[in-house]
């Protein structure tokens, strides 16, 4: 893949956002829901990509081979403008109870997923038991991971079909956790839930078409820098530079540790650099360097073309090949997701709990970026912890996911059982512990 090739498939991915951008604005059915533009363009490019379109017809969306790449790509740029110049102080309780939903969510899935796989066997299909160890690994953990986690098994000669079967899952799952999301948010308007007003009735036409008239708008950012010297989105962009940098060099520290950690993501460790930068920050006069609102808008810009790469390279023939038991865990993944995020969400959760469910279960549905996508909705001007919330949830997972996630993909087919009883063990850790520290907690806090 070179320059010229991500060039031509961040036009074709533009194209897409502004055929999506219209679409959402003269449709009334896609503004009363909520339907975001990348969906919309996603959904498109998919049936119009190669691997669907490009089957029956010899026109279609000419992506590069690298267009599926894009998803982990644009997801680190995320993370890195995660904690610039923002408060973490402000976590506390909720953050560590979002954690111990994070990971009930987490194992729910990936016993779900074992569970129906061993049931398959059971009726006498062919469908390894292993299949069932891809879904959380696509759902919660996104494009990225899936991939980290099919290749780390194919290399490894066991099982060819992989990473095909985790990039599945994790285009099912980004798609269940926008559309349904969408869905939630819509019902819990309804019901008052939301911290803001969002009656579709009340909105206006911005809110409503996604269009901003001249009169009305307003800027996106503020100019840190003088354009004589740098231009202000350059010198915000350089920022998010640094971030990614430091994480590299963690990255690679870790791997100097112990080779075993040549497998944990560079996401990750961007993540944990941001965190750390954006303490520092926060206690230095360099915070004045942060412009919050332009790296909104670079977080933003990243989401939208991250989600629609990630819908558009939904892969036909495994999803053929797969159907039933795709469609099936799917679905009960869904169920854990929706059980933990705003059943024991509201039990565990003190302040803002419909918020940052909404946006746990983007994230345990597909990446951090698809659960912050979804808050910005039900909380456009970041007033509740839900963001920061989820965020750290995400930073600290990793702790326990990265060692189970490369130790357990060779584990899962040479030793089955140790590992399913391990991720048993888990879920009950994190469903007992998080009542223990929380569910009582949120009984006394009540009284």
């Amino acid at each position: 893949m070179t320059l010229t090739d991500v060039l031509k498939d961040f036009a074709y991915l533009s194209v897409l956002l502004l055929i999506g951008f219209e679409l959402r604005k003269r449709i009334t059915l896609f503004q009363r829901y909520f339907i975001p533009t990348s969906l919309i363009a996603g959904t498109i490019g998919m049936f119009f990509s190669p691997s669907w379109l490009g089957e029956v017809s010899p026109a279609y969306i000419p992506f590069s081979s690298g267009i599926g790449q894009w998803s982990g790509v644009l997801v680190i740029v995320v993370c890195a403008t995660m904690f610039l110049s923002l408060e973490l102080n402000q976590v506390g309780r909720d953050g560590m109870a979002t954690t111990f939903l994070a990971g009930a969510a987490h194992q729910g899935q990936m016993v779900v997923g074992l569970g129906i796989a061993a049931l398959f066997g059971v009726l006498g299909s062919t469908l390894p038991y292993q299949f069932g160890y891809m879904g959380v690994w696509g759902f919660y953990a996104g494009h990225g991971n899936a991939t980290t986690v099919g290749n780390i098994i194919q290399d490894a000669g066991l099982w060819n079909d992989a990473v095909g079967v985790g990039v599945t899952f994790a285009t099912i799952g980004i798609l269940c956790g926008v559309i349904l999301g969408m869905v939630i948010i819509n019902m819990g308007a309804k019901r008052g839930l939301t911290h803001v007003k969002m009656s579709f009735a009340d909105m206006d036409e911005g809110e409503r078409t996604g269009y901003i008239r001249p009169e009305n708008r307003v800027s996106v950012g503020n100019g840190v820098t003088n354009v004589s010297s740098l231009d202000p989105l350059a010198f915000q962009l350089a920022i998010v530079g640094v971030v990614v940098v430091i994480g590299i060099v963690v990255r690679t520290l870790l791997m100097k540790i112990h080779p075993i950690m040549s497998n944990f993501p560079l996401v990750g460790a961007v993540l944990v650099s941001s965190m750390i930068i954006g303490f520092v920050i926060n206690k230095t006069t360099l915070r004045e360097r942060i412009d919050r609102k332009l790296m909104n808008r670079i977080t933003g810009t990243a989401l939208e073309y991250m989600i629609t790469a990630a819908i558009a390279t939904t892969s036909r023939q495994v999803f053929v090949s797969y159907a039933l038991p795709l469609v099936l865990i799917s679905i009960c993944m869904v169920l854990v997701n929706l059980f933990v995020c705003f059943v024991l969400g509201k039990r565990w959760l003190q302040d803002n709990p419909f918020e940052t469910g909404v946006g746990l279960f983007g994230m345990a549905c597909g990446v951090l970026a698809t659960g912050l996508m979804l808050v910005k909705v039900v909380d456009p001007d970041n007033e509740t912890t839900a963001s920061t919330c989820i965020s750290t949830s995400s930073t600290l997972g990793y702790a326990w996911q990265i060692p189970y996630m490369v130790v357990g993909s060779l584990m899962i087919f040479t030793m089955p059982t140790i590992t399913t009883v391990i991720s048993v063990a888990l879920l009950l850790f994190f469903l007992i512990g998080g009542e223990i520290l929380f569910g009582r907690n949120r009984k006394k806090a009540s009284v």
